[in-house]
């Protein structure tokens, strides 16, 4: 643990002389392709040529950004800025490794108003930013939308929907299982899978009095509704994101969870006409509502950065060098920054109109319909524990992988539910 970044009056005026000094900077960021390599050296070598500022870029993939940040601080050795997913930004800040009175200015510096206000509002203490929210995607579920056609089933946005296209599909003598989502133990999004179903049935991991509150009704009957539709209707054994991905492309699976970087695959496999596209899932609970499931992208600075060289960093990456990162896999990089002080909707209204397959966008092969739909309303979404003030218990949920393996436990046949809601409560406590 490191201990917090002392507030001052202007935080943008601390380290001034060291630009000079150490024109330097370590930036990670977590994507690993070829292409997110060749376009981030691009970005650096003007960074560098602009403002006359060494870089040092490391792509970490973001299963392993948690350890080797806990490395890096063992060892001294943080980075100064670090592009990462929402789960850790409240755990880094609650001990001390990102700079929030930095962020803040910056924000401020920058434009607050430019900013998706649900995406600052997510990671914000005391109405103070710990990070400065970049880009994201919702979570989306994928359907047969022939097949639904072909049995007169409504489309599964609900869990009783759900369950009967799940089952309706499902022929295990031509090996078609009726969904896949991701079960490895390993694997942040089967959190994240299982996180929207219970959601969707208003289960709340923990309320604003820190009480966790997973033996609640409406926590029970998510993981008892999860547990039938996997147990049953999913192939045997575990299952991973390429697994479902797989699975849908060669009509092996009549639904899956997934990503937006799925999308030029569905033109390219031919699946484009045959594929419905969903956003959000109701629960079976009383007070059950559509519930979506965002992922967000934030740019921290670290308590060890320069102020001067990371301030001018933020600046480049949110202006001269913001079109050119969301252009690369635009399919998953929502702009939360949605314009500037002169255009406001200048990055939010273009998303959706890069060429993802040849010359085609999205916008060109999904229609406005769907750029609408996976567009609007990433940062509102219902997350476990974040509007709550306790996103810091959900960064050690994550890192810790507690719900992926206790979920892999109870589909492995160590539990029942009764036992593995109890089991999942108890390690949220401790």
């Amino acid at each position: 643990y490191l201990p917090a970044p002392t507030a001052t009056a202007d935080p943008l005026q601390r380290g001034q002389a060291s630009i000079i000094r150490a024109p330097s900077l370590n930036v990670w960021v977590n994507e690993t392709s070829p292409e997110h390599k060749e376009l981030l050296l691009g970005m650096m070598d003007d960074f560098r040529e602009q403002i006359g500022v060494d870089v040092s870029l490391q792509l970490v993939s973001p299963m392993l950004l948690p350890d080797l940040m806990q490395t890096a601080v063992l060892s001294d050795t943080l980075p100064d800025i670090v592009l990462h997913p929402l789960e850790y930004t409240m755990t880094w800040t609650e001990q001390g490794i990102l700079d929030p009175q930095l962020s803040g200015a910056l924000i401020d510096e920058i434009g607050r108003d430019t900013f998706d206000p649900a995406a600052l509002d997510l990671v914000s203490v005391d109405g103070r930013p710990a990070a400065i929210p970049s880009d994201g995607f919702q979570q989306i579920w994928l359907y047969r939308s022939d097949w639904l056609e072909e049995e007169s089933l409504e489309i599964p946005d609900s869990y009783g929907n759900l369950l009967l296209a799940a089952e309706t599909f499902f022929d295990p003598d031509s090996i078609v299982s009726g969904l896949v989502i991701p079960t490895e133990s390993n694997l942040i999004n089967t959190h994240r899978a299982f996180e929207q179903v219970a959601i969707a049935n208003d289960c709340r991991l923990i309320d604003d009095k820190g009480e966790v509150r997973l033996l609640d009704e409406e926590c029970r009957d998510a993981l008892d509704f999860y547990y039938l539709v996997v147990n049953k209707f999913s192939p045997p054994g575990v299952q991973t994101d390429t697994s479902a991905r797989n699975a849908f492309l060669n009509s092996r699976t009549g639904i899956i969870m997934t990503s937006p970087a799925i999308l030029p695959d569905l033109v390219e496999a031919g699946r484009l006409e045959q594929t419905g596209i969903l956003t959000t899932l109701t629960g079976s609970a009383r007070t059950a509502e559509p519930a979506n499931f965002g992922n967000l992208t934030y740019l921290g600075i670290t308590s060890k950065a320069d102020p001067q060289v990371a301030a001018a960093f933020a600046r480049y990456w949110f202006n001269e060098g913001y079109p050119t990162w969301l252009a690369e896999e635009s399919e998953r990089k929502v702009p939360m920054r949605l314009g500037t002080a002169e255009e406001p909707r200048l990055f939010i209204d273009n998303w959706g109109k890069t060429p993802i397959v040849g010359d085609e966008s999205i916008v060109d092969l999904y229609g406005t319909e769907n750029v609408n739909l996976l567009r609007d309303g990433v940062a509102d979404t219902p997350r476990w524990g974040f509007r709550e003030g306790q996103g810091a218990i959900v960064g050690n949920l994550y890192e810790n992988l507690t719900f992926s393996v206790v979920l892999q436990e109870m589909l492995s046949g160590y539990f029942n539910t009764e036992k593995t809601i109890q089991e999942a409560a108890d390690r949220v406590i401790e």
